[in-house]
């Protein structure tokens, strides 16, 4: 490998996986560094490589307190310590990979509404990657983080590329990240909410009737809920809620995609080998694995997709009407009521207190 820039440090029963931002690097050499409690190197570095992307695997070696990923045998390396993923059991039934924050919008509205709509359906705990986000969207994220729902991994920019390939980044670290620790997880962006539709109860609910072990996740299709306006830069009242959530704003919808047409899943990350934004790459062999694609009976994306953020509008809107002729929809009136009290209530104590 030319560079190495690593992430964190994951360790489980038979390895350490260790996560990186570096990238266009894949299948290349890189070494694993083992640091005692002194802070002395354990043995002689050993040899791995980068795979699958974003991610090396190291054996253990006993006494390690830290380890690292040099790029020659004596090279330079940052020591990480050891996330523990040798857990008896999952501390969440059911947890949210959110797709990497960055870009221009304000993004507080729309936090605000996804955490508390996957919360109304079950989520125990969220995983976020932050690449770029303002003070002010920081100081909801942050109450979210005190209150012990929300996680942060930062990705700090050392190869430039465009924003939209840190999602690759987010997808492989937060499946190593929630591995272990969480039975199901959803890997899903910011503007989408997951609902199950005749399906009479919430996301968990569903979850908790997977009885065969051959099913390593499920498969939403997706409709896209045309999003027009970009959302308030800042909080002003609980009426400015009402008018501009996105639940209640937007309804102008498309046709429902076909089967694995930017799709998206919950998976069990301890049987996937390989994520992707839409789908499983890869499950783990031998046992099996498989996506169980859900009808849209059961369950549905509704994506609140701005039209004008990276020309969305103009390069995939025709696409997507093929699927049928545009159509009113609504966020389910079940949960709306209590999705607005929730998000007036967390909008108000941070940005509307006033001593």
């Amino acid at each position: 490998a030319p560079n190495i820039s690593t992430l964190y440090a994951y360790e489980f029963e038979h390895e350490i996986t260790v996560t990186l931002t570096s990238w266009n690097m894949i299948r290349l050499r890189v070494y694993c560094r083992y640091l005692d409690k002194n802070g002395n190197e354990i043995g002689t570095p050993y040899e791995s490589f980068t795979y699958p992307e974003y991610i090396v695997n190291c054996p253990k070696r006993k006494g390690t307190q830290k380890i690292g990923l040099s790029v020659t045998q004596n090279g330079e390396f940052v020591p990480l310590p050891l996330v523990d993923r040798m857990l008896k059991k999952p501390k969440y039934e059911l947890s949210m990979c959110v797709a990497t924050i960055y870009g221009e919008e304000p993004k507080w509205l729309l936090f605000i509404e996804m955490v508390e709509h996957f919360k109304l359906q079950g989520v125990q705990h969220f995983y976020l990657h932050i690449h770029h986000a303002s003070n002010y969207d920081l100081k909801m994220i942050n109450d979210y983080v005190r209150t012990g729902e929300v996680e942060i991994h930062y990705l700090l920019e050392r190869d430039k590329r465009t924003d939209n390939h840190w999602h690759m980044v987010n997808i492989a670290d937060c499946l190593i990240w929630s591995r272990g620790e969480s039975k199901w997880t959803i890997f899903a962006d910011l503007d989408e909410r997951i609902l199950m539709t005749e399906y009479p109860g919430t996301i968990l609910d569903y979850m908790r009737e997977i009885r065969n072990e051959s099913i390593g996740g499920v498969q939403f299709r997706q409709q896209w809920v045309l999003k027009t306006e970009l959302m308030p830069e800042k909080y002003e009242s609980g009426s400015q809620i009402d008018t501009w959530m996105p639940t209640h704003r937007f309804h102008n919808s498309t046709g429902i995609g076909p089967v694995g047409h930017t799709a998206k899943c919950i998976v069990d990350t301890s049987k996937v080998f390989i994520m992707w934004v839409h789908s499983v790459t890869e499950f783990f062999p031998g046992k099996g694995y498989h996506l169980h694609e859900l009808a849209p009976e059961e369950g549905l994306v509704r994506h609140y997709r701005d039209q004008n953020l990276g020309k969305w509008g103009k390069i995939w809107l025709n696409s997507t009407l093929k699927f049928g002729p545009l159509r009113m929809t609504d966020y389910p009136k079940k949960y709306l009521g209590k999705l607005t009290t929730n998000v007036k209530r967390r909008a108000r104590y941070v940005y509307g207190n006033r001593f």
